[in-house]
């Protein structure tokens, strides 16, 4: 899983529910500990570390991870981190640009890559079910009133917070 924002602490929460071993991806130490703390077995970072995919490949005896949570729009690296005919879950984008992807890169990885965006009634439904009897709670980074939105939208560009930004009403 890429980053620290709350899309993908809870895909680390939830792969943890399932028993999985999990290698995250940050850009401080600061992160890496506290997503260590959260359960993260490995934490990469993508600063220290630009060619990440290489590292997980390592870190994964060269297969490469079953699952990629994108959420970033890093969707070349994350296919070249994924395990052959593994899955790509292309969450968000929040990288910018988007670069070309290299057709090799995907056909090379056989992976199946997938959209996520909303999900059914039913999957919300069992994704709640799961988060009631797991006990699971989100990370919450700060909280703005509403008067102070701008605030939150500026600090959530920061690209500083860990979990989530809220602004209450």
């Amino acid at each position: 899983m890429q980053g620290s924002g709350g899309v993908s602490l809870f895909a680390l929460a939830f792969a943890k529910v399932l028993g999985a071993r999990v290698i995250a991806t940050t850009s401080s130490a600061a992160k890496a500990a506290r997503l260590a703390e959260l359960g993260a077995d490995e934490v990469v970072d993508y600063r220290a570390t630009p060619d990440w995919s290489q590292e997980v490949r390592e870190l994964t005896g060269g297969r490469g991870a079953d699952r990629v949570v994108d959420v970033a729009g890093l969707l070349e690296e994350s296919l070249r981190a994924v395990r052959t005919a593994g899955h790509v879950a292309c969450v968000g984008f929040v990288s910018g640009a988007a670069p070309p992807i290299d057709p090799r890169v995907l056909f090379s990885s056989g992976a199946t890559v997938r959209a996520v965006a909303v999900g059914s009634r039913a999957q919300f439904l069992a994704m709640n079910r799961a988060v009631e009897v797991n006990r699971l709670r989100p990370v919450i980074d700060r909280v703005f009133t509403f008067d102070d939105a701008p605030a939150a939208y500026r600090h959530y560009a920061s690209r500083r917070a860990f979990g989530k930004v809220v602004i209450t009403i």
